[in-house]
């Protein structure tokens, strides 16, 4: 997922198609903290092909990640006010239940596009769906763009 540097919340949820126990979550983001900021000469344009070698994605600073039953209400599962990005584990205290899993960034580290380039869900598949089943591709929410593999991989 990209957003396209609106600096507007930005999220993405998945949809596990039947309620699950969560144990872990992985997001990866294609950007981390030890990455030098991009900043254009004279003349680049994101369009162009040395500028775009160069562009650096941001990472949420502060962002959220819930879990719903319903899509209608939403439980706090993780939440950061000091994002570094890269590839961040998400383990609850104890398992939790649902259906979907959503990550909201909140507030991201430039104002470059945010880059989410993995999602994944780990806990108890259950009978429904073998372990390691690809759900499919992200939906145009939110301002969120592009395919991305999401994955829901029994321990």
């Amino acid at each position: 997922m990209r957003d396209q540097g609106t600096g507007r919340p930005q999220w993405v949820s998945v949809d596990l198609h039947a309620v699950r126990r969560i144990s872990w979550i992985r997001l990866t983001f294609e950007g981390d903290a030890s990455e030098p900021l991009f900043a254009p000469s004279a003349g680049d344009t994101p369009d162009s092909g040395a500028a775009a070698e160069r562009i650096r994605w941001s990472h949420p600073l502060e962002f959220v990640v819930e879990t719903s039953t319903d899509h209608c209400a939403w439980t706090s599962v993780y939440r950061t006010a000091a994002g570094t990005g890269g590839v961040v584990n998400i383990q609850p205290l104890r398992p939790v239940e649902g259906r979907w899993v959503r990550m909201t960034s909140l507030r991201r580290s430039s104002s470059h596009p945010l880059g989410l380039s993995g999602f994944e869900v780990y806990g108890a598949a259950g009978d429904s769906r073998p372990a390691g089943a690809v759900l499919g591709a992200l939906l145009d929410r939110g301002g969120l763009r592009g395919p991305a593999v999401i994955r829901a991989v029994r321990p």
